[in-house]
């Protein structure tokens, strides 16, 4: 299997820096969405695509560009700190490993720019028309919406989604160092809590908008800091080593 440039020896030190660096990038993520989603949600138009961008007007230009950045450089450190996850299931499951290193490339190559920052620019390309022209900023919305933020949004999902599966998989059927129930340490369960607290604050409120914005940054944190956690001590990444070497010289034999 290509491995990348990662050793073909699990590294706990390595994966605990990896670990690291992905929480600290979800927080970072986490600033830039709050920046982002922080405004009120006003009447948005009788679309679907100018009501997403209703809170547009009431984002400062200073939200949109920060808010923005610092997603960017947060979403492309999560996706190079994912390494850790493939690290974990490489060895005792190829398969996954490889499916889920897939879903890293995606998600380095769609998610800090077509669906993060992309975020920021549609908003203020919004939020300029409408002060221009209302019925334009909504036919622009639609275009911008449908043409470049859904297209993108679903292609991403393609890749992220057998990722999150194969992660579940892969600790549920102890493919890794870690015992099953680290399965839970995974973004869909850490971005259940921002989007009750966002619907509680209600959405259409600065606050809520805001927390709502950061779900995804809510799932990551989550998982990377559950993981390094739980993070087992070297003894155990030694015997699961071991064991895979033992299972790989009983298939070897029976051949």
């Amino acid at each position: 299997m290509n491995t990348i440039g990662i050793d073909c020896n699990l590294d706990r030190a390595r994966i605990k820096k990896l670990l690291t660096i992905g929480l600290f990038a979800s927080i970072l993520t986490g600033i830039g969405d709050f920046i982002l989603g922080y405004a009120d949600s006003t009447a948005g138009g009788s679309t679907l695509a100018a009501s997403v961008m209703a809170g547009a007007a009431n984002l400062a230009d200073w939200q949109m560009i920060a808010g923005g950045l610092l997603g960017f450089f947060g979403i492309f450190l999560e996706g190079l700190a994912f390494f850790a996850i493939y690290r974990l299931m490489a060895d005792a499951a190829p398969r996954y490993a490889h499916l889920y290193r897939a879903g890293i490339f995606g998600y380095i190559w769609l998610a800090p720019v077509g669906c993060h920052m992309n975020v920021g620019v549609l908003n203020l390309a919004y939020k300029h028309l409408l002060q221009a022209d209302a019925a334009l900023a909504e036919k622009a919305a639609g275009l911008l919406f449908y043409g470049l933020f859904v297209p993108i949004y679903l292609l991403l999902i393609v890749f992220w989604l057998p990722m999150m599966i194969v992660q579940f998989l892969a600790f549920s059927r102890d493919l890794t160092p870690y015992p099953k129930k680290a399965k839970w340490f995974c973004i869909p369960i850490g971005a259940i809590p921002s989007l009750v607290l966002s619907a509680i604050f209600g959405i259409n409120t600065a606050l809520g908008s805001a927390i709502g914005t950061m779900f995804l940054s809510f799932g990551n944190a989550f998982m990377f800091g559950g993981l390094l956690a739980t993070l087992p001590d070297e003894k155990r990444f030694e015997a699961f080593e071991k064991s895979i070497s033992e299972n790989t010289r009983r298939r070897l034999a029976r051949r």
